[in-house]
Formats: C-alpha cells, structure tokens, sequence
C-alpha cells in the first residue's frame, strides 16, 4: 500500500483551506445549479468551520488528512482498474479487431521465410532538422 507522506504546519493549513472551499463551491454552488435545487447553507457553515479550523489548529487536522488520504487510495485501486478496462474494451479492442479484419500490420510482423533479416534500416537525419525540430 502506498505510504501516506506526513504534512506539517503550512501543508495542512492549506489541506483545510482548500478542503473547506471545495465542500462550500462544490456543494453550496454547483450540484444545487447543476441539478436545479435550492442553494443549502450546510456546506458554507461546514466549508467555513473546516477553513477556520486549517488557520487556527492545522495540526489538528492531521487524522482528517490521514482518512481522505486513505479513502483516495481506496478509491484509487477501484477506479483505475474499472476506467483503463473500460477504454480497454471500448476503443483498444475494438480497434485492434477492425485493424486485423482489414489486414492493416503496421509492426510488420508477418513471417516471410525469404527474408534474411527482419530489421529496418533507419534513415539519417540531417542536422537542419535539429534548428526546428517540430
């Protein structure tokens, strides 16, 4: 399991000043806009108590930081598998069947018993490609 880095002082002042402005736009502005509801007062109270608790007490807040750490991690093992199988299954797999359906090699990899060597010759580049190289 990944190791959680300890934070000091400043690093946790900003954790709760951050956290606590997330929670107020995040669930003060956005989702009540984004899903037409009324605009709740909770997640300004609690946003507002989060970033005053980073500016008066920041070491206090480090078993907060420890648990979102963690649930980040948690979050992290379930959701990069499911997202990269997921791009996987819709567009690797998907490509890969279409592009031997239609024969398109672009490793090359067919066997050819003439051949004495399967390597490519590289082509020299010239030294003016260097001034602009893209």
């Amino acid at each position: 399991m990944l190791e959680i880095k300890q934070l000091g002082r400043n690093e946790l002042r900003n954790f709760g000043i951050v956290t606590g402005t997330i929670l107020g736009v995040l669930f003060g502005l956005f989702f009540p806009w984004a899903f037409d509801l009324a605009v709740p007062i909770w997640p300004w109270v609690l946003g507002g108590l989060f970033a005053a608790w980073g500016l008066i007490a920041p070491m206090t807040l480090t078993p907060t930081y420890r648990g979102w750490m963690r649930f980040g991690i948690l979050l992290n093992h379930i959701t990069t598998p499911l997202v990269l199988g997921f791009v996987f299954f819709t567009m690797i797999a998907p490509l890969g069947f279409v592009m031997r359906r239609f024969g398109w090699d672009p490793m090359a990899r067919k066997i050819n018993d003439r051949s004495v060597s399967y390597r490519v010759p590289s082509s020299k580049v010239g030294k003016d490609r260097f001034e602009r190289p893209f």
